[in-house]
């Protein structure tokens, strides 16, 4: 018997029509949900008032579905929780080419934790993926605007995608007062994440106690993309792969077109509190940080933020391992990293623990005179019984453009750099 394809295709069609179902993973048609403050409105239902509008329309999206946000302020909310709660969304949101997207539409939209805290929270406890956040403003809670809770296992928050994205920590520094927040992003086990500015920049201001993005042993490629940070309790960026956190960290890591300034600022801290970019270990794929830039001590009043006796600001870039497993290949292009006059009291950067070291083409680190712009493989200073004990595992093969504007010493493994050294390194292998 020969089959009539077009028939069954046309049978098999109807049938999915009158059960309500979409044929062998054929995507239907998007439906747009659209969304005040207090109301949410399904395709040809009229609106009604629910006590958490994202969360209620998240619960019914589909793949490929717009979730669209009218002006105003919305309360925080969850995804992902085995929680019948009217704050929660179980599930499984988008797959790969159709995220779940939530808009931003028509003015300001803010999403607020209202004294909670975290603005987003996220788990796999309902497994879930593949959701796209545009044109919003996340207030930071009193712990993290956008939290990934720690995934086990297998476990994986897979495609989550924030553009034009702000995050608000809503604390003065230098005024001592305003929001108690903690964290712009925890994130564990991500894959294929992005944060950028795609139409202006994204913006992380004003974090009163740690980091804007604090990212711990990815599972997939990970992108911070044209981010305007400042005013930061911490780093702007940490990423850690830590052994009782789970597995070394797999994938590349993308910072690009960032700009930063004053970091690692929290009088927690001392003010005193890492350095704006850090990489902590453990991270096997490539990291690649290419047209950043640091400015640290330009903004008037600021570079009163320190102890006595100290000077003002912290370091630029930091790659370290610990002595442990160490990280894959990093490359540090076309950079500016500056500290301003008497500022900085570690070198600009730092890097230990790399496989392989590429700074290329025309970075430029500059010194506010008192540390080196650059060390590479710094020794430890707290074992006088060890002189010349590395850190860190000792890094791979290092290349050093000479092209690389240098203000400041250069060291490398507790000494400074002669013309010979830099030479040397200026060797394309």
């Amino acid at each position: 018997m020969t089959l009539d394809r077009t028939r069954f295709s046309v049978a098999v069609f109807a049938v999915a029509a009158l059960l309500g179902a979409t044929p062998l993973g054929l995507p239907s048609a998007a439906a747009q949900i659209r969304c005040t403050p207090n109301s949410v409105q399904f395709p040809g239902r009229p609106a009604h008032p629910v006590k958490n509008p994202i969360a209620a329309a998240l619960g019914q999206a589909r793949p490929g579905d717009v979730v669209e946000l009218g002006p105003g302020t919305y309360p925080g909310f969850s995804i992902g929780f085995n929680k019948d709660a009217p704050w929660n969304a179980r599930t499984s949101g988008g797959r790969p080419g159709l995220p779940v997207t939530v808009r931003g539409v028509g003015g300001l939209v803010r999403i607020d934790p209202r004294g909670g805290g975290d603005t987003i929270a996220l788990s796999q406890a309902h497994k879930n993926g593949f959701f796209r956040f545009e044109n919003l403003e996340i207030v930071a809670g009193s712990r993290a605007a956008i939290m990934f809770f720690k995934a086990g296992g297998d476990q994986v928050y897979e495609g989550f995608e924030f553009f034009d994205c702000d995050i608000d920590g809503g604390y003065d520094h230098v005024a001592k007062r305003g929001r108690n927040s903690k964290w712009g992003v925890w994130g564990h086990s991500l894959k294929d994440f992005v944060f950028a500015g795609r139409m202006r920049p994204a913006t992380v201001t004003d974090i009163r106690r740690e980091h804007a993005f604090y990212l711990q042993n990815p599972k997939g490629d990970i992108t911070l993309e044209n981010i305007h940070a400042a005013r930061l309790g911490r780093t702007f960026c940490q990423f850690t792969a830590r052994p009782g956190d789970g597995p070394p960290g797999v994938g590349t890591i993308t910072v690009r077109n960032c700009r930063v300034e004053d970091a690692c600022i929290a009088e927690g801290d001392g003010y005193k509190g890492g350095s704006a970019f850090t990489v902590a270990g453990r991270l096997t794929g490539d990291l690649i940080f290419e047209d950043n830039s640091y400015h640290a001590g330009m903004t008037p009043g600021i570079a009163r933020l320190t102890r006595p006796g100290q000077p003002y600001g912290t370091g630029a870039f930091v790659a370290w391992d610990g002595g442990g497993q160490p990280n894959g290949r990093l490359v540090l292009r076309n950079n500016t990293f500056v500290m301003a006059p008497g500022t900085g009291d570690r070198p600009v950067v730092s890097i230990g623990g790399c496989r392989e070291v590429r700074i290329e083409g025309n970075n430029r680190f500059t010194s506010g005179g008192r540390v080196p712009c650059l060390e590479l493989d710094p020794v430890r200073e707290d074992m006088p019984e060890a002189p010349g004990r590395l850190r860190n595992t000792a890094n791979g093969e290092v290349y050093l453009s000479p092209t690389a504007t240098l203000e400041g010493g250069v060291e490398i493994r507790g000494r400074k750099a002669t013309p010979e050294d830099l030479a040397a390194l200026a060797v394309m292998r």
